[in-house]
């Protein structure tokens, strides 16, 4: 059995170097803080080596801020946050060892010194670290303290490169990771576990038992994980085949589909040619009808047109016996002189009633015209005009006609002569064109002024409405100096905080002093805030890009006004803003928004008028009046009207954009009514005008109109007073036979038209009967082409179809219905061709199939999908059986087998647990661990023991699986391990495998009147000591399992436990009873306890060693106090002095 012999401690906090002789059960004893702790951290550093699993002085405080680093370099001062403290360290750069020396009870030359070397510097936390063993060799052996080469007698620790050096010289061993070096302790110490250095940890870190199950899984059943891999692998397998048979499946439906599609498009293409044979049909037979038809109608125009032609022949014989009559008549009234006079006057009056017809249209234009420019004047002089020239005062002159006020009087001359409608020529005209080409020339210049007035307000508004969606999403904009270097620093700097101006980091919550804030402020207000660690980076980029910045949406732009806060030189200045001043208005909640705030205004005093303004070096009013250097000066308003500072800013700057988006639209809608008028009064105008050239000719054209007029009716009295009674019999006949010959030549001319509509109507009866001689012929051409491919029957059928709707229809409305049906039905295989060839595609590029996809073809489909269906699918489904099977077997061998085995181990344990505790009492009271089957796993736990009956060798065939309870189980577990993830899976097996959750484990407390209770239901009810004993009881139950897991002759391999504050609150007779306990179980305790338990606990210890801090220096000296009754035969080779003191050469720090 090995045994812990010695501590050494080279520079470890405040021992320099010092030996603690171990040997058996040893108590440390000393007051708080003396470095009992300390001695059983470095055990536990040498014993655990990975610094991840250790827990520096946790058994006194959980929340323990202890480091390697402050151990090595002996840190001083404060140790947790909650306790505030100057750090400072007693060491400098420096090397530290820790060191254990072990022996063999049975064999003392088997003795060995195992180590770890640290070495820290004053700059860098992080610690090199050399792992080592020295076999041989006692701990006082290891030379880690050498005397210089200069003969001074003081001694030095080696440097861990030295420090190497020695140990290849001495048959020692080194590494420099931790898990080689952990490997070598355990196969020393009797090829322990690795739980072994778990637990040794969580025996240091006292933690009372909350649960004996959570118990038991830390510290008596170690983990016993099954190897599952190939059980993984064949459930991957099994998986994969699966998928493989899925995708099969998945394969012969969307071939399935594709062939349903194809068969679908296949008939709806049978109907198509169905319908496209009817349509042919009735070609053909509609043909025929018209060629008959068109016969008909061309026997009818031949007859019609023969007709004509004789009725034509006597009409014109008619018409030459009425012209020679007609001669004769006029022959006769030509011989009267007074027929001959009637005539002349007659002509005379057909000339001046013509010339009185072009006078009378030549004055009504004229008038027409005077009235326009009547309606010209009126509209310049009307209320429009006067509103017009209102509006755009600085558009006109004073004698502008345009929206005159009062008409001079040369106007009013204008106004009279056009109201009289008097002949306006001459000078009056020439000036009416002059002032109506002014007035045109004044409306276009006013209306040009209006509409760039309107695009003005037109982007006025555009910008307006997009700073409105600014302001609405919370930001504000700001001139082009400001944006620009907020764009960038946002775009370059990346600092540690976003570059934001002053103005959006405070507010001024009292209005009344919002005015004079954003007025003294001024442009500071953009001043932009950055991190002080970023301005040096912010001040160099202004530098270089302050020169025709690129800002987007806006163009180059030089960046100016806005400044750049050195909040850095700010902190450092003092910061006290004098009282009511103009600073105490600011709230923010930035510290640096803060700091410039009270170093701007914080000398500046809010006063309430004028007259208090001198009282103060600086002083500003609520109206923005500002004194300062012996001078009032009131701001600017345009300065301070608008606001930037605070919410307040943003609602008034919308208020603000909402009455002026208000006002833009009140003048667009007044100018658009103004320009609207103005182009219908430029429209009228200029008609006037060019109508204004007209007069002079018009009124020259109508200035005989009067005289005309009476010329007129003098020849129309002349030509009544004629007598006609010689002559009166010949006229009649005359008009007589006027009329007879106009309806003769209007007959001729009738019948002339109609028989060339006969002649035309012939020609395209003709040409008609010639086409459709040609539309028959194609008509059969193409249906027969279209039916001899067709299979009789199909003939036969469609025909007989054609036959009984020929019954209710004709040709043309059989062609019209069957034609649009079958461009329906075309129109939608379209459609679905086109699906199906995009099925076919994806088809194809998914699994690789070698086929036509265009047009509605799928014979290759067809054929793949019988090779799917028939062959290659029932061979995947033969090949998983198999591999269930298979998965299956190796389930149970996996899991069934090996879980019998760890499960029938849990009894073994604890049973040899009991046998332990047994026969030692603690007070009146025994301790024994119970374990029960978990109800919520009996039932797979009585499968998993019911499968002993089979054979081992049998587990690896199929004989396990004949148990239908087991082979049902199994199953269900492996469905559960196919539907899960690969994670999932291995989560599955692992909580299936983990023996130990298949118990409810407790201790039981046997009282000594017979009566037991149970840890878990009467923890809550029981003292501190009652409570502690359970878990020293199951802390020395463990750790004696651990070394008992490898024993060869029945005793542990070894004993070391390592107890911090032990028995706090345990009577004597507690911890007489764990110590014999601890001693029969052959346990070796190295333990530390409170000051009040230490003469309780070191009679019954092998070793007790005082340690002692010097309250000045704080160097420790380590005493032995051993009395001589607790002493056994192990350690009765210590000196009898009493005192184990520290080599004679202390190193220096």
């Amino acid at each position: 059995m090995r045994r812990l012999e010695a501590v050494r401690l080279v520079q470890w906090y405040h021992f320099q170097d010092e030996l603690l002789p171990i040997g058996a059960s040893c108590l440390l004893l000393g007051d708080n803080g003396s470095g009992k702790t300390t001695v059983l951290d470095a055990i536990q550093v040498a014993l655990v080596a990975d610094l991840t699993d250790v827990l520096l002085n946790r058994a006194a405080n959980e929340k323990s801020r202890r480091a390697l680093y402050g151990y090595v370099r002996w840190k001083i001062g404060a140790e947790d946050e909650s306790r505030q403290g100057a750090v400072h360290f007693g060491r400098g750069a420096c090397t530290s060892y820790v060191m254990l020396e072990f022996a063999d009870e049975d064999d003392p030359s088997l003795v060995f010194t195992c180590g770890i070397g640290f070495e820290a510097t004053e700059t860098d936390t992080e610690i090199p670290k050399v792992f080592f063993v020295v076999p041989g060799a006692a701990a006082r052996d290891v030379e880690a303290i050498t005397a210089p080469g200069n003969g001074s007698g003081e001694r030095l620790v080696r440097p861990l490169r030295d420090f190497r050096v020695w140990l290849r010289g001495h048959s020692g061993q080194y590494w420099h990771d931790a898990g080689t070096y952990r490997e070598e302790i355990r196969q020393r110490l009797g090829v322990l576990p690795e739980s072994f250095h778990r637990l040794i940890v969580k025996a240091l870190a006292f933690k009372p038992i909350g649960q004996v199950r959570q118990f038991v899984f830390d510290y008596l059943l170690d983990p016993r994980p099954i190897d599952t891999a190939a059980l993984q692998d064949n459930l991957e397998h099994y998986k994969r085949l699966e998928a493989e048979a899925a995708e099969a499946q998945k394969r012969i439906d969307d071939l399935s589909e594709i062939v349903k599609e194809g068969e679908r498009i296949r008939t709806e293409q049978r109907t198509a040619d169905s319908h496209r044979y009817m349509e042919l049909r009735a070609d053909e037979d509609g043909a025929a009808a018209r060629v008959a038809a068109l016969e008909r109608d061309l026997v009818e125009c031949r007859s019609a047109i023969a007709g004509l032609s004789a009725r034509q022949d006597a009409v014109g014989a008619e018409l030459e016996a009425l012209q020679r009559d007609w001669e004769r008549v006029i022959g006769q009234l030509e011989g009267h002189e007074t027929y001959r006079q009637l005539r002349d006057l007659e002509h005379q009056i057909e000339d001046a009633q013509r010339r009185l017809r072009e006078a009378r249209d030549a004055d009504d234009e004229a008038r027409k015209v005077l009235q326009r420019q009547r309606d010209g004047f009126d509209l310049l002089y009307s209320e429009e005009a006067r509103a017009v020239r209102r509006s755009r005062p600085a558009l006109f002159e004073r004698d502008d006609l345009l929206g005159i006020e009062e008409a001079p009087e040369i106007v009013e001359r204008l106004s009279s002569t056009l109201t009289a409608q008097g002949a306006l020529q001459g000078r009056d005209l020439a000036m009416w064109e002059r002032r109506l080409d002014d007035a045109t020339e004044r409306a276009r210049t006013v209306r040009l002024a209006m509409v760039s007035d309107v695009e003005s307000w037109k982007a006025e508004g555009a910008d307006l409405q997009e700073e409105q969606r600014m302001l609405e999403a919370g930001r504000l904009r700001y001139p082009d100096g400001p944006t620009a270097l907020l764009h960038l620093l946002g775009a370059r700097l990346k600092g540690r905080r976003d570059a934001r101006p002053l103005c959006e980091l405070i507010d001024v919550p009292n209005p009344r002093w919002r005015d004079a804030v954003e007025g003294y402020l001024q442009t500071r207000r953009f001043d932009v805030i950055v991190a002080p660690e970023d301005y040096p980076r912010a001040l160099g980029l202004y530098e270089r890009h302050k020169r025709d910045y690129p800002l987007p949406g806006r163009g180059p732009v030089f960046i100016s006004g806005a400044g750049l806060v050195d909040v850095e030189r700010l902190l450092r200045m003092p910061s006290r803003p004098l009282a009511r001043s103009l600073a105490e208005q600011v709230e923010t909640e930035d510290a640096y928004a803060r700091a410039y705030c009270d170093f701007v205004l914080g000398e500046v005093i809010c006063v309430d008028d004028e007259q208090s303004l001198r009282k103060h070096r600086a002083a500003i009013t609520d109206t923005v009046m500002v004194y300062r250097n012996h001078v009032a000066r009131q701001t600017a308003r345009d300065v301070f009207s608008r606001h930037y500072i605070g919410r307040a800013a943003q609602q008034r700057r919308l208020e603000e954009i909402s009455t002026r988006l208000g006002e833009l639209h009140a003048l667009f809608v007044s100018t658009a009514g103004h320009i609207s008028w103005l182009d219908q009064t430029i429209r009228m105008l200029d008609r006037a005008r060019t109508e204004a050239r007209r007069l002079p000719d018009l009124v020259d054209r109508a200035k005989d109109l009067l005289w005309l007029e009476k010329q007129t009716k003098r020849l129309a009295t002349q030509k009544e007073r004629f007598d006609r009674k010689e002559f009166a019999a010949l006229e009649e006949t005359r008009d007589e036979l006027a009329v007879r010959r106009r309806e003769g030549e209007q007959e001729q001319a009738r019948i002339q038209i109609d028989r060339g509509r006969a002649e035309e109507r012939l020609a395209n009866t003709g040409r008609s009967l010639e086409e459709a001689h040609g539309s028959r012929e194609d008509a059969g051409v193409q249906l027969r082409a279209f039916a001899d491919p067709l299979d009789q029957e199909s003939r036969e059928a469609y025909e007989q179809r054609y036959g009984r709707e020929r019954v209710a229809r004709t040709p043309d409305q059989i062609r019209d219905v069957f034609s649009r049906q079958r461009r329906n039905i075309e129109s939608r295989v379209q459609k679905l061709i086109e699906l199906f060839v995009a099925l076919k595609t994806r088809y194809v590029e998914r699994r690789g199939l070698v086929a036509a996809i265009e047009g509605a073809r799928f014979d290759e489909f067809e054929t793949e999908l019988d090779v799917w269906r028939e062959s290659r699918l029932p061979g995947y489904r033969e090949r998983i059986e198999e591999a269930k099977t298979k998965a299956l077997q190796q389930l149970a061998e996996d899991v069934v087998f090996k879980l019998r085995e760890n499960l029938l181990l849990v009894r073994r344990q604890i049973d040899e647990l009991n046998r332990a505790l047994k026969d030692v009492p603690f007070g009146s009271e025994r301790y024994q661990f119970t374990v029960e089957v978990d109800p919520a796993h009996k039932a797979f736990h009585d499968l998993v023991m019911d499968a002993g009956r089979f054979e081992k060798e049998s587990l690896f065939g199929s004989s396990v699986l004949s148990a239908p309870e087991l082979a049902a189980t199994l199953g269900h577990l492996l469905d559960r391990l196919v539907e899960a993830e690969a994670r999932q899976v291995k989560t599955e097996l692992e909580t299936k495998a983990d023996y130990r959750e298949y118990f409810n484990y407790d201790l039981k407390i046997l009282h000594a009147d017979g009566r037991y209770s149970l840890y878990d239901k009467v923890s809550g009810d029981k003292s501190g000591g009652e409570t502690q004993t359970p878990y020293y009881i199951a802390v020395l139950a463990s750790m004696y399992r651990l070394y008992m897991s490898r024993s060869r002759d029945g005793r542990p391999t070894c004993g070391v436990v390592l107890l911090d504050e032990a028995f706090g609150k345990m009577d004597e007779s507690r911890i007489e009873a764990t110590l014999t306990f601890a001693r029969n179980l052959g346990l070796q305790l190295v333990l530390a306890t409170p000051k009040e338990r230490s003469e309780l606990v070191a009679p019954r210890v092998g070793r007790s060693l005082l340690i002692h801090k010097d309250p000045m220096s704080g160097l420790p000296t380590v005493l032995d106090f051993t009395k001589e009754l607790a002493r056994d035969a192990e350690s009765d080779a210590l000196p009898e002095d009493g005192a184990a003191h520290a080599d004679p050469g202390r190193p220096r720090a």
